[in-house]
């Protein structure tokens, strides 16, 4: 970890636009890396021997964010802190917004989203109505009702470099491919019986190869310029997260209850 003036760095003292473009840079990288292969006949859900490695990467990076956002905040004793560490993560999420990165602004939102950082009242108390406004339209952005129409229709008129919220397309993948059958029954002509063979379903493979060509529409990677000790820092965060035997979701609202307990009557 870097050490100022003798302290350990958290995540107030970086820049939000630069920690948004280090993140967006280390996303990318994967992001980019995703194979065509990896999305056929929903390979990135086998538990063993998967060949989607970039889109388990991807879905491992998003959680260890959200993880990282709520550790962040949940290691602070005081109220007032905390809310300094939500406002920092807002402005994070707004830059990701403004820098296309879908992927990341989702995974910091639904975790600010989650039930354990929600029911920190007096946190939350302690949160300007500017920031919480700014999160408010964040939140609209990201919104997973009819679909995810939002985000969608803004993937629509983006020019990349984008990172888009890859599960869109694996769900998308997936109803294509528990939807329809691999092969269809084609009626041969002329045969009183009404016998059939069984013949490849093209539409099927035509609706998978249009999703991925969408997706491979924005693996086209951002011109930024990478910071070898930000780098490190986020990575090293990421990594203590991940190996924590605390970043659990019942572990984190343990934490929660623990520094707000729940209100009696």
């Amino acid at each position: 970890q870097w050490k100022h003036n003798g302290g350990t760095m958290n995540i107030l003292d970086f820049d939000a636009l630069e920690l948004a473009r280090q993140f967006t840079l280390k996303e990318s990288q994967i992001f980019c890396s995703i194979l065509p292969e990896e999305l056929l006949a929903t390979e990135w859900t086998k538990k063993t021997s998967s060949m989607a490695v970039n889109v388990r990467a991807m879905s491992r990076l998003s959680t260890d964010l959200a993880n990282l956002v709520a550790d962040s905040i949940l290691q602070l004793e005081d109220a007032k802190k905390r809310a300094a560490v939500i406002k920092q993560w807002v402005k994070i999420a707004k830059k990701c917004l403004q820098l296309a990165n879908y992927d990341s602004l989702m995974a910091i939102i639904c975790s600010l989203n989650s039930s354990t950082i929600l029911r920190l009242k007096r946190t939350w108390d302690q949160v300007s109505s500017k920031t919480k406004s700014k999160l408010d339209s964040l939140k609209e952005v990201v919104d997973c009702s009819r679909n995810y129409a939002v985000l969608r229709q803004r993937l629509q008129t983006t020019v990349p470099p984008c990172l888009p919220f890859v599960g869109t397309y694996l769900t998308d993948l997936t109803f294509v491919d528990v939807g329809n059958q691999t092969t269809r029954q084609l009626s041969l002509e002329n045969d009183e019986q009404g016998a059939s063979v069984p013949v490849i379903n093209f539409g099927k493979h035509m609706k998978t190869a249009k999703i991925i060509s969408e997706l491979q529409r924005f693996q086209i990677p951002y011109r930024f310029t990478e910071v070898p000790e930000l780098q490190t820092w986020i990575q090293d965060q990421l990594v203590r997260v991940r190996s924590s035997e605390q970043s659990n979701v019942q572990n984190y609202y343990r934490r929660s209850c623990l520094l707000e307990p729940r209100e009696t009557r």
